[in-house]
């Protein structure tokens, strides 16, 4: 039976799509009967709200800290030690590592390795995108307090690309962007969606889901162009989701926290946007929407294309408002049509398809069957 060490820094975070992921990805991993799965986490005092939607078995805990402003390569550093100081210890026949913590996991662990990676970060890349002077003034500061440790990490994290067996990019863009600024090719395996559940989900006819929906409270995500979209089509109800959020209603755009279970929002939508300014390593949301037959329309940035059937779908002016509202009119004319195609390309993208492939990597890679 082979031993499989899954690792996230945030293993246990409810919201984070990766978090996410991973965690259906180990749920089925747990399933195969050659699989002890050992799920190792930084401790999270948020666990004990969230282990009811990711109940991980014999969870391991590692104390690392949580700095209260974003200073990600410093927190790499001061964790670094106690995440590597497990790994060096652990009997583990093969470790499954996540994004920005995986370097402090991978260089310590004797054995092979798989390194997930899913945004710019991952490639040794680390700008700011917000549009504000303010914001963009922040930015800058913590950019320099965290300079000397970035330079640690992406130290760390090259090294990691080296000696791994295998490197996992959530999307063709985010392999291609690792191929040409780190010299690696890695396999490209999708984030985890159950697809196929959401493709039975029994949603209302189009006619009486007024909404046009986003999720996000992230500049970055495009919330100020939603929000000039909004206004510029007065005719139309608008829903937004965010964490951040207070339930409330200004015009036409109504507001929403998380919801347990997301589907309660695509229930009201007949169409989602994904306005995204920077550049998105994947799109779960539009291969969740499309799944329930949903059309989306999506920024031409990052991966987000290929989570949509059809160039027609990818708005290249994305920082146009007018260039997304005449789309949405034109897909709201014959919404109908639009339905079979998003469900069919979504299809492709469903979890247990991209773990099959994921298993059959690890194999020609290290010669370990899963199965």
């Amino acid at each position: 039976m082979a031993k499989l060490a899954v690792f996230g820094e945030n293993l246990t975070y409810a919201l984070g799509g990766a978090e996410k992921s991973t965690y259906l990805l180990a749920r089925q991993l747990a399933e195969l009967p050659g699989v002890e799965l050992i799920p190792v986490s930084g401790v999270s005092d948020s666990y004990d709200r969230t282990c009811e939607r990711y109940p991980y078995e014999s969870l391991v805990e590692i104390p690392v800290r949580q700095l209260r402003f974003r200073l990600p390569f410093l927190q790499f550093a001061l964790n670094s030690y106690a995440v590597a100081e497990y790994f060096r210890q652990s009997d583990a026949d093969l470790l499954l590592a996540n994004a920005q913590a995986a370097p402090m996991a991978v260089n310590a662990f004797d054995g092979p390795s798989v390194y997930f990676i899913h945004d710019e970060v991952s490639l040794n890349i680390y700008r700011g995108y917000a549009p504000s002077l303010a914001k963009k003034i922040r930015f800058g500061a913590r950019f320099v307090i965290d300079l000397p440790f970035m330079a640690c990490y992406r130290a760390e994290n090259t090294k990691a690309m080296r000696k791994v067996k295998l490197v996992v990019a959530n999307s063709e863009y985010i392999a291609r962007r690792a191929t040409e600024r780190l010299g690696i090719t890695p396999v490209v395996v999708s984030p985890q969606i159950d697809v196929e559940a959401l493709a039975r989900t029994d949603l209302p006819p189009a006619g009486e889901r007024p909404k046009i929906m986003m999720v996000g409270d992230a500049p970055v995500k495009g919330v100020g162009t939603f929000r000039e979209i909004a206004r510029a089509m007065p005719d139309h109800e608008f829903l937004q989701v965010g964490s951040s959020f207070i339930d409330r209603t200004e015009g036409n755009l109504t507001l929403r926290g998380f919801a347990p279970d997301p589907v309660e929002y695509y229930r009201q939508s007949k169409l989602v946007l994904l306005p995204s300014t920077w550049e998105e390593g994947f799109g779960m949301v539009s291969v969740e929407a499309g799944a329930m037959g949903i059309p989306v329309l999506v920024s031409d940035r990052g991966g987000l294309p290929e989570t949509v059937p059809s160039r027609d779908y990818v708005i290249e002016d994305y920082l146009n408002p007018g260039a997304w509202v005449g789309r949405i009119r034109d897909v709201l004319r014959d919404s109908g049509r639009h339905s079979t195609p998003f469900r069919e390309h979504a299809l492709g993208f469903d979890m247990r398809k991209q773990t099959a492939n994921l298993i059959e990597e690890i194999h020609k890679a290290t010669d370990i069957r899963l199965r």
